[in-house]
């Protein structure tokens, strides 16, 4: 699994990231020229909506029925390479329990223990007999994680504006303030987009359970090299799902863009991170976007029948 589990520690430097976030501009292609500040939203309302839920992290989440019980509450993980439950609601369930097998999460790859599901049920989408990875609540902080075996290949709105999400359903059609980036669906089930910093080609992909965005080294020493960091990097911390702790940089890289829209002044966190090495990016400059990026558009939308991921930029 990635890094759902990402949080930033005391050590990182409040300065930075509060003149970082405060800095976050897009260009949309819909208007060229045109900065666009990203704003904070204010919650929504109260609803009984199974679709609609928001955790501590700002990760949207849904409503998940395991074996036809429920509902609980599981990250949907755009990055994750398989599903979780909590080894808490695997023993009020009376799971039986699998072989152990091994998790990959930004540190490292663990063996845990793993559980036997007969179905997990979001709203119409179904998926039987999986075998899912086990994890204590207080490192998971929530009931679960359905990853990229259990999405598969259906389509992900991700709505910030709403505090919604969907999953296999009708997505919303492209307006003036919508950016579309082309993707690109690999056999793993992870979904590609294009990006760029500053005279630099990037491997991208969206992380909607990551609740930071992150890059690696190679990221770093091509950032140098093309002048692409803004001020001075310091020295924090990245705490994966299984508890592992992995010594990081935070940085500001000076631009990102992705498609036809630009993002200015974007933090981000910098190390050996295990994440890229799993999925076979540990030369090129890569970086995964996490909801710290997200959440500051209306909507996401992951389109795998178009191959494009489609960003609406607040009005």
């Amino acid at each position: 699994m990635d890094d759902q589990g990402v949080e930033r520690r005391a050590l990182a430097s409040q300065e930075i990231a509060r003149r970082a976030l405060v800095g976050l501009v897009a260009s949309a292609a819909a208007a060229p020229g045109v900065a666009l500040a990203f704003q904070e939203t204010q919650p929504a309302s109260a609803t009984t909506d199974p679709l609609k839920y928001l955790d501590a992290a700002k990760r949207l989440s849904v409503k998940t029925r395991v074996n036809g019980q429920g509902p609980f509450d599981f990250l949907v993980d755009t990055g994750a390479n398989s599903s979780v439950i909590t080894a808490e609601l695997a023993r009020q369930l009376n799971l039986p329990r699998g072989a152990p097998s091994n998790l990959h999460s930004i540190a490292g790859s663990q063996t845990v223990e793993t559980a036997k599901v007969a179905s997990l049920t979001v709203g119409k989408r179904s998926r039987e007999n999986m075998t899912v990875s086990v994890l204590p609540r207080e490192q998971l902080r929530i009931d679960g994680v359905l990853g990229l075996e259990w999405l598969d290949r259906a389509s992900l709105l991700l709505d910030f504006k709403q505090r919604r999400m969907t999953v296999g359903e009708g997505l919303p059609l492209a307006d003036s303030q919508t950016v579309i980036v082309k993707s690109k669906l690999l056999r793993s089930g992870l979904t590609l987009i294009d990006a760029f910093m500053p005279l630099q080609r990037l491997i991208a992909f969206v992380d909607s359970g990551s609740t930071t965005t992150v890059g690696n080294l190679a990221l770093l020493e091509a950032a140098r090299q093309n002048h692409a960091v803004l001020g001075s990097l310091a020295d924090t911390e990245l705490r994966s799902v299984t508890g592992q702790v992995l010594p990081g940089r935070t940085a500001i890289l000076s631009r990102l863009t992705l498609g036809k829209m630009t993002l200015r002044n974007v933090p981000l966190i910098i190390g050996a991170i295990h994440t890229f090495d799993y999925w076979g990016f540990h030369e090129q400059p890569a970086i995964v976007i996490g909801t710290d990026i997200l959440q500051r558009f209306d909507t996401v939308s992951m389109d795998f029948k178009r191959n494009e991921v489609r960003f609406r930029v607040p009005g």
